[in-house]
């Protein structure tokens, strides 16, 4: 069911502010909506367990620069396509300029779907990772549910056909930095023995999906949709509810996947 190919066009999109990271931002730093700061702690406070004691740190396509208000990372490198006021460096995610083995930890969060070859952002990602280093990686997951919120939105599409394995294939736009095939992700690692095989220079130490109601609700990390805010009680409620959606019917309601990648040796 709603397997087939979908791609809206940017000017379908029902959401506000597509692309727009500087209201974006303004808007979190003004208003800290409650429901949007649940939803990015859910997405960030879990990987600080892998923070500790790593010296550089870099997060890839940091776009409004959320994860420095909830990573435990003073030395935190912000990077992303392109330059803003607090983007520490503007870095192309296939062709980054860091030394051979010279990261701790790399953090992608909801980029992966943006790529236009996830194959040769791993080979990267291979070669500036120090042995043992880790990709902590937050992302979309195209459910039943998932795949209905975006056609109604019209914000993002996904395509099944694409063989994710294959450097030579195209999987977004190049010239797009917002062009997105969220079904990336789930193509990437709903089999973490396949990936392991496809990509032996990384071990899956940790894959699990996660989010339901708490993502809608947010109104959108940066475009954005109407939405009530709710009160912090209530949003552990939902947090609870998300919980048990997620676990009794992921293919159903889990909106959102954990990754972490280990580097072999």
């Amino acid at each position: 069911m709603l397997s087939h190919a979908y791609f809206p066009s940017h000017a379908e999109n029902r959401m506000e502010s597509e692309g727009d990271l500087v209201a974006a931002r303004d808007v979190f730093l003004k208003r800290r909506p409650n429901n949007l700061t649940a939803l990015l702690r859910l997405r960030y406070s879990w990987m600080n367990r892998y923070l500790e004691g790593r010296e550089r740190v870099v997060e890839l396509g940091a776009g409004a620069g959320f994860s420095k208000f909830f990573l435990n990372a003073p030395q935190l490198i912000l990077t992303d396509y392109e330059q803003y006021p607090w983007i520490d460096q503007a870095v192309d995610a296939l062709h980054t300029p860091f030394e051979d083995r010279s990261v701790d930890v790399v953090i992608a969060s909801h980029m992966i779907h943006h790529l236009a070859s996830p194959m040769k952002f791993f080979r990267e990602m291979r070669r500036i990772l120090k042995s043992s280093g880790r990709i902590l990686i937050q992302e979309i997951n195209t459910s039943l549910l998932m795949r209905v919120l975006l056609r109604i939105m019209r914000h993002e599409g996904w395509s099944y056909a694409v063989d994710v394995f294959d450097e030579n294939v195209i999987a977004n736009d190049p010239s797009d930095p917002w062009s997105a095939n969220c079904a990336i992700p789930e193509l990437l690692f709903r089999d973490s023995d396949r990936f392991e095989n496809a990509v032996p220079w990384f071990k899956v130490e940790l894959n699990r999906v996660c989010e339901c109601l708490l993502f809608p609700l947010s109104g959108g990390v940066i475009a954005k949709t109407k939405t009530v805010n709710l009160p912090k009680p209530m949003l552990s409620l939902v947090e609870g509810m998300d919980s048990l959606l997620v676990r009794g019917c992921p293919g159903l309601f889990a909106l959102g996947r954990s990754v972490v990648l280990r580097a072999n040796a």
